[in-house]
């Protein structure tokens, strides 16, 4: 069985010095970089570098792939920082702990499936996943497989899933389904086990005698619902130090999410994650218990669904062995499946900084936003924003504007209204446009200013590509610093969603982030928004129009 690479710090920091001065001896260090993980999670034992150099150098001349892969991570590092800047300072502001911690990006799609399976397979201690979305389709079956696999080996298997996502039929059977085989998914509640909890709520919204009485438990209960747990986390063996390792970002459980299709033709979605291993895993391992005392928390009088739970998980394979009763296996994404996980996933793990910012808004912990409007306020070249919802808060677009007018170029890809998943969403974040595009062209008063530059990913609707929406959420500044997670630029995640960030400054991670925004804002996959298009976007036609348009932008705040 493969296990983990233990981390190894200074190999990495070394190699990273090499590639960035002299290609030469970045086609030595290569190898060095290979063995420390670059394409697996196999054990890695540190090393002394001069030694493994010299041997490197004197054994063996490098192979064409090894030359090939030095050549790339030498291309990789020009793109990282390109003005000479001098580096970020770690901030120290309370939002989270910095660490030195290994960080891979990860390829959307079928890589991001391997990665996460891989994690799965070699894990010998624990496993917590947390998710938005668990979907009982082919990939949610195989998730769920494995991990009920994992089980019966021992291991400590956790799953948080939010509840009021998972309302459809197949995610509650795939549930139910786990919890009969003895899987215990914290946060699932589908509304007829909330109303059996809170029985109380239709007899008062009847017979209470005032308003108070009437509407109040619908009320607490809605205001508990809004508060959603929107967090994509998966953390391997954390408690085991060297072997714990995490991957996070703001991929859910899903057939779309990794280019599996229900058939030829279907579309897919884009989006990003990273792997973590290291110190950084604790926080992340920490993240996820607290939401699950949240979750404990909030359903402490939930006698009758905890009642349900137990009667299903006394019944092991009630909902199903081997397959949950109701959720298909067909032949065309089965096939798929199977080819992704075929090969093992490339990764370019580096040693960096890095630290985890969670966002609570039930503790009042409204960390997200501000560390990124921060950040944008004090960029010195540029920003680049690529987030599926953009309806930016005054503190957000202040930072955007501000520094636009500083002369900083500030480029955002985000959905169209045809790519989008929430249209509403879309629409209303079209009307900050112009706002954004008018108010940071050169004035008088502003010469330096540079226009903010909106993409708008068209999806097959416009490009004929294969993808619909895009789901992927991270920023970059001055190309040295990366913050990637589950966080939305809207009022939901500003102000409801339990969410997490990551902020590092790993060249790698960074450059081939950049390199993914600028293949999805080019040809074929995205639009630039121009003047006339942000002024039109902001008129309406009709007076019905004017009238469906104040009333989102009234309640934006729940978009």
């Amino acid at each position: 069985m493969m296990i983990y690479n233990r981390l190894d710090t200074n190999t990495s920091e070394t190699t990273g010095r090499l590639v960035r001065w002299n290609l030469a001896l970045c086609i030595s260090a290569v190898a060095v970089f290979v063995l420390a993980g670059c394409g697996d999670f196999k054990k890695f034992t540190a090393i002394d570098n001069n030694k493994q150099l010299n041997k490197t150098n004197n054994a063996r001349p490098m192979t064409p792939e090894e030359i090939a892969e030095a050549r790339e991570i030498n291309r990789l590092y020009s793109l990282y920082n390109p003005w000479q800047l001098p580096p970020k300072q770690l901030e120290e502001d309370g939002l989270g702990t910095w660490r030195r911690s290994d960080v891979a990006f990860v390829r959307p799609g079928y890589e991001s499936l391997k990665a996460r399976m891989n994690l799965l397979d070699n894990a010998t201690r624990s496993v917590r996943i947390q998710t938005f979305i668990f979907d009982g389709d082919e990939t949610g079956q195989a998730f769920a497989n494995k991990l009920i696999d994992l089980a019966d080996r021992g291991i400590d298997v956790q799953l948080v899933v939010d509840d009021t996502s998972g309302l459809f039929e197949g995610w509650q059977t795939l549930y139910y389904y786990l919890t009969s085989h003895g899987v215990k998914v914290n946060g699932y509640r589908p509304v007829w086990m909330q109303i059996g909890n809170n029985p109380n709520v239709f007899v008062n919204m009847f017979f209470g005698n005032t308003l108070q009485e009437r509407f109040g438990d619908a009320l607490s209960i809605a205001k508990i619902e809004n508060h959603r747990f929107h967090e994509k986390i998966m953390v391997v063996d954390a408690e085991i130090p060297g072997y714990a390792i995490a991957m996070v970002g703001g991929t859910n459980l899903g057939n779309e999410y990794y280019d599996i299709m229900n058939k030829s033709g279907e579309l897919k979605w884009r989006d990003q994650d990273m792997l973590v291993r290291g110190d950084v895993v604790t926080d992340l391992a920490l993240a996820f218990d607290s939401n699950v005392l949240d979750i404990n928390a909030v359903n402490s009088q939930a006698f009758f669904s905890d009642t349900i739970e137990k009667l299903v998980s006394g019944q092991r394979g009630s909902y199903g062995r081997d397959q949950a009763k109701g959720v298909e296996r067909r032949p065309y994404p089965m096939q798929q499946f199977n080819e992704a996980l075929a090969t093992k996933p490339t990764l370019r793990w580096q040693t960096a900084n890095i630290r985890q910012i969670h966002h609570r808004p039930l503790h009042n912990e409204l960390k997200a936003e501000k560390r990124l409007a921060n950040a944008i306020m004090h960029a010195q070249r540029e920003v680049v924003i690529v987030n599926p919802y953009v309806i930016p808060s005054e503190e957000l677009m202040n930072a955007i504007i501000t520094s636009a007018r500083r002369g900083i170029n500030i480029k955002i890809l985000t959905n169209s209204l045809a790519s989008g998943d929430t249209p509403t969403v879309q629409e209303v974040g079209r009307t900050y446009y112009k706002t954004m595009i008018l108010e940071t062209q050169p004035s008088k008063q502003w010469p330096y200013s540079v226009p903010v530059s909106i993409y708008e990913w068209g999806g097959d609707t416009v490009f004929k590509n294969g993808f619909s929406n895009f789901h992927a959420k991270y920023v970059l500044v001055d190309r040295q610093m990366a913050y990637l997670g589950s966080f939305n630029l809207d009022p939901r995640s500003a102000v409801w969603n339990s969410e997490v960030l990551y902020e590092t400054d790993a060249p790698l991670l960074v450059a081939q982030l950049l390199e993914q925004q600028a293949h999805d804002s080019g040809p074929g996959y995205a639009s630039l928004v121009t003047k006339e298009m942000a002024e039109s976007y902001r008129t309406t036609k009709t007076t019905y129009d004017t009238l469906r348009r104040n009333a989102l932008l009234l309640f934006k705040g729940f978009l």
